[in-house]
């Protein structure tokens, strides 16, 4: 089950909005509606939420103010705006897509499929990763972070100087939108491939991976062959 929120202050494109992705989405999803920025606001504190369609223009409010406010929340975003020249902005703070109005229905088909399937690689722009602190939101630049590993709902990052962070969305969730060097060796490791310098046999079919800081991580074996053709390539 996908949990949908709708964030759109004019009824006619939520409605439309709601009819396209209940004609194009495959899995079950249920879906809820919004129209203010202080109605969505309070649907995401208090309610779980896999996906959010957000609008830009809020009655005279700021969605991107609402996506910065929960910007280190479980769910992945996609933007629905008539203000295209904001997508860049939008493709930094790590959303799915940027859907330009008027839309159609192959255009809603195609956004949700990157939800499910993942951002292509080459297109993948996020900067930094938020995350959430004791004294509030935090950052993680990208080019920070030297692997990553599951940790339940979370996933944990281990950054180049040596600490260790929870960011707030699964490791299959956050793979979506990690830029193409960052490369999944293990059900539950991604590596920074620019940091890995060989591969290592353990034992009879068991491998890991030697980053350059001489840590090692696990290689699952049906991923071998793909990583030392990519590290015959660098």
């Amino acid at each position: 089950m996908i949990r949908i929120l709708i964030c759109e202050d004019e009824e006619l494109i939520s409605n439309r909005l709601m009819r396209f992705i209940k004609e194009v989405v495959a899995a079950p999803v249920h879906i809820d509606r919004v129209y203010t920025f202080r109605e969505a606001q309070t649907y995401l504190e208090n309610r779980n939420t896999d996906l959010l369609f957000l609008d830009l223009n809020l009655h005279g409010r700021d969605g991107y103010e609402l996506l910065r406010s929960f910007v280190a929340g479980s769910f992945h975003t996609i933007v629905v705006s008539a203000y295209t020249d904001r997508a860049i902005e939008a493709f930094e703070h790590g959303v799915m897509d940027f859907v330009g109005k008027p839309f159609k229905k192959e255009r809603i088909a195609k956004a949700l499929n990157r939800y499910v399937e993942g951002i292509p690689p080459q297109e993948r722009n996020v900067k930094r990763l938020a995350l959430k602190g004791k004294k509030g939101l935090g950052f993680v630049a990208i080019e920070n972070i030297k692997f990553i590993q599951a940790a339940g709902i979370y996933a944990e990052l281990h950054l180049f100087d040596g600490t260790k962070k929870l960011y707030d969305k699964p490791l299959n969730q956050l793979i979506k939108i990690l830029p193409e060097v960052f490369f999944r060796v293990h059900k539950s490791y991604v590596a920074n491939m620019a940091e890995v310098r060989s591969v290592r046999k353990i034992k009879p079919n068991s491998f890991e991976l030697v980053l350059s800081s001489g840590e090692t991580i696990p290689l699952s074996r049906n991923r071998k062959k793909e990583i030392l053709e990519l590290l015959s390539r660098h």
